[in-house]
Formats: structure tokens, C-alpha cells, sequence
């Protein structure tokens, strides 16, 4: 895959942006390498190699993922956002159909009640990763956001950082929730 290269004041950026699969979700992808102007092939060759590592470890440690939202309290915060909404009849409203209760959202999005922590996990989808790094180390950054379906956190994404080094071939990655983007 061919690299968009921009001349700025300070740097070279290096960029690709292509779809790739997170958790049976297809997803943009874009990464992104800043150079002061140095050959950086042999750089760029390896940040692509770890980049598609790191995606790798992504699809196989979903649940390291999910449990550093748990941890981060996200979980619960969407848990007693539901149960605000349903008590804002203004804005929402509760139905019935076939003995099932939903909550009809703003934009026609139903929610089904009661509203579980399983619930929250299977609404979360992958909705775009961004991975970089710059010429002064082998460190990278891999910013994950993930949206709800349906959206319980109007418009907002929960955003995950992962930080490694690309200069190794080991995964030893670290997991860290950066709350709501957006």
C-alpha cells in the first residue's frame, strides 16, 4: 500500500487509511508516522508490521478491552444513563410489544429494558482506530474509539488508548480508557 506523504514545517507525515476487521466489525484505519526528514523505510516498514500486530492483539483481547471499561466505571455510567432516560419521559418512551418493554430513543433507536451490562458490551462497536508514532522512538500510540448501538451516550465514543513499542516484536501493551470522546 502506497504511503500520502506531507512536507510540513517541522516533519514529514507519512499516512494510510484503509478498512480493516475489529470483532467481526469492519472499521477505518488510520495510521500515521512523523519523520524529521530522515530515511525512514526501514521505520516505516516495521510501524506497519506492528501496527498490524497490534490490530491482531486487538481481535484476540477483546475481554482485556471490556474489562478496562468496567474498570473505568463506563459500564455503570451507561447503566444509569438508561435509567435516566427512562425516568425522562420528555424525551423518551417506554413501549410494549410481545411482552417485551423498550425505550424509544431520539432518532427511532429502541432499547431493550430492562438494560444490562451484557447489553452494554454487545452494543459496543468499533468505529475507527488511529495508530502513530514519530522518529524520536519506537513508541506508538493506538487510539481506539468504539460507539453504542444504539447510541445511550448521544453521539460520544468511548475511547481507548494502547500504547507499545514498534520496535519490538513482543505485545506487551498498555490498556488505558480515556472516558467519552466526541
Amino acid at each position: 500500500m502506497e504511503w500520502d506523504h506531507k512536507e510540513e514545517a517541522f516533519w514529514d507525515e507519512y499516512s494510510q487509511e484503509f478498512r480493516c476487521t475489529l470483532w467481526g466489525t469492519e472499521a477505518w484505519f488510520h495510521i500515521s508516522y512523523y519523520n524529521n526528514g530522515q530515511d525512514c523505510q526501514e521505520r516505516l516498514a516495521r510501524f506497519v508490521e506492528a501496527a498490524d500486530r497490534c490490530l491482531g492483539w486487538l481481535n484476540v483481547h477483546q475481554a482485556e478491552i471490556f474489562a478496562a471499561i468496567e474498570a473505568d466505571g463506563l459500564c455503570d455510567a451507561a447503566l444509569e444513563a438508561v435509567e435516566e432516560m427512562e425516568m425522562e419521559s420528555a424525551y423518551t418512551q417506554v413501549v410494549a410489544e410481545d411482552g417485551v418493554f423498550y425505550l424509544l430513543m431520539d432518532g427511532g433507536e429502541r432499547l431493550s429494558l430492562p438494560y444490562r451490562k451484557d447489553d452494554f458490551f454487545n452494543s459496543l462497536i468499533p468505529g475507527g482506530l488511529s495508530f502513530s508514532a514519530d522518529h524520536k522512538s519506537t513508541g506508538f500510540l493506538l487510539d481506539l474509539f468504539l460507539n453504542l448501538e444504539p447510541d445511550i451516550f448521544a453521539g460520544h465514543s468511548v475511547e481507548i488508548f494502547l500504547d507499545g513499542d514498534f520496535g519490538s516484536d513482543l505485545t506487551n501493551y498498555t490498556v488505558t480508557v480515556n472516558g467519552l470522546a466526541g
